[in-house]
């Protein structure tokens, strides 16, 4: 399934063409790689250890990327996967990978302009808010497609990491990042309507996050 494309933002240039080394992420074995690039595998256990938790849910994954972390969940017991991106060149990965599985949508869109006809009882955002220039609105989204748990991560504002990315994404690349502390996140959060929200891990670079309706 397809939605109307998306402009060529900055952002989505920067990820058409780092598509697969994106995905590659997940399975290099370089010590720097294991050591400096941790995040994206870790949101996928994450992911997958959340719905492992829940009996049978379905799934809404915003900004799927190239299918790592759809693979995960299913194979964590979600009966179905919805997965939204903005790049054709990540769907065209996740569509390759996730050709043998049943009950599988993948949708070509920018989600905040996306309608869905049914809520999904969970909901990730791994790594997306560090890219949305409008949180309050993508929040807000989220909740009306929320029905039990939201899973996000956010990257941290701090003195040592945000200048680097500051300069590979924004200077180097002209993607702007975002970053923030977990005051910020759950302040955002709650704003949306999410009555529960829990940090469930914390490190220097970044926070994972759960988050309820009530």
């Amino acid at each position: 399934m397809s939605s109307s494309s998306a402009p060529m933002t900055p952002t989505l240039r920067y990820f058409e063409r780092r598509a697969e080394a994106f995905d590659r992420l997940y399975t290099r074995q370089s010590p720097g790689t294991r050591l400096l690039r941790v995040g994206p595998r870790r949101s996928r256990d994450l992911a997958a250890s959340v719905v492992a938790r829940h009996e049978a849910p379905s799934v809404l994954d915003v900004g799927c990327g190239p299918g790592r972390v759809a693979e995960a969940v299913i194979e964590a017991g979600a009966t179905s996967y919805t997965g939204v991106d903005f790049s054709p060149h990540m769907l065209r990965l996740a569509r390759a990978r996730l050709a043998g599985f049943e009950s599988v949508q993948l949708v070509e869109a920018d989600f905040l302009s996306l309608e869905l006809p049914e809520t999904s009882d969970i909901v990730l955002a791994l790594g997306l808010f560090d890219y949305l220039d409008e949180p309050e609105r993508a929040a807000t989204w989220m909740r009306a497609h929320c029905a039990q748990t939201l899973v996000a991560t956010f990257s941290r504002r701090d003195r040592v990491k945000t200048p680097i990315r500051r300069l590979h994404y924004e200077l180097i690349h002209r993607c702007p990042i975002y970053f923030y502390v977990e005051a910020d996140a759950e302040a955002l959060l709650r704003a949306a309507g999410f009555g529960r929200v829990e940090f469930v891990s914390r490190g220097p670079r970044g926070f994972f996050v759960t988050a309820s309706p009530s």
